[in-house]
């Protein structure tokens, strides 16, 4: 399976993959290109040390240049058995004195701790993306964006050391993209530094 390849290259940058599964269910999630949508319980394929070895290693990894996406793939960073992992990770990477840009992508919940965590790191570059879509279609989305919206607000209230962004995502014509949705995006935004959006990619799966 590609997924055993914990490095790839993804959205103009490296992508760190060692987690994978989650039990969040959105229906529009790039897992089902892997063919692993169903394992819901997250797994560690290596250490977070071994994992950082292999990142830092990495052919196309160029130190205090290439952008580092963390569990983007196949989990969400935020969720309880993965959230460990993601400030371990980050203090690595921290701690090598690295400048590079690093993402995280979540719509689960973040805390004030998970805040001050983030704030401590020194040297990385930490941009969080906070994925919301406001569909309350369950069968679409089993995950409230309520969720995410509580956590765009922590995480902007407690803004010192990294920058949080609006991510609204997937704009499905006829379900969130009414005159009501954008009116409930343009106030969410007052708790972000910047907002960006993209669609629905549609694929076989």
């Amino acid at each position: 399976s590609s997924l055993k390849a914990i490095v790839e290259y993804r959205k103009s940058g490296l992508s760190l993959n060692h987690i994978i599964g989650c039990p969040l269910d959105c229906s529009y999630c790039v897992r089902h290109l892997f063919g692993n949508f169903d394992q819901r319980i997250p797994k560690a394929l290596y250490s977070d040390e071994e994992a950082v070895s292999i990142l830092i290693n990495h052919k196309y990894f160029q130190k205090d240049i290439t952008p580092i996406q963390l569990f983007n793939r196949a989990t969400d960073p935020m969720l309880p058995k993965v959230k460990k992992h993601t400030h371990n990770v980050l203090f690595l990477l921290d701690e090598l004195g690295l400048k590079n840009n690093v993402i995280l992508i979540t719509r689960w919940k973040v805390t004030d701790d998970d805040c001050r965590r983030f704030n401590n790191l020194k040297n990385i570059k930490l941009t969080i993306f906070v994925t919301y879509s406001g569909i309350d279609n369950s069968e679409i989305e089993p995950v409230k964006s309520a969720v995410a919206a509580k956590s765009l607000k922590v995480l902007f209230r407690n803004s010192t050391g990294y920058k949080v962004i609006l991510y609204w995502r997937p704009i499905i014509p006829g379900i969130n993209d009414t005159q009501e949705s954008l009116k409930n995006v343009k106030a969410l935004a007052k708790n972000a530094h910047s907002t960006v959006f993209s669609v629905l990619f549609y694929r076989d799966e």
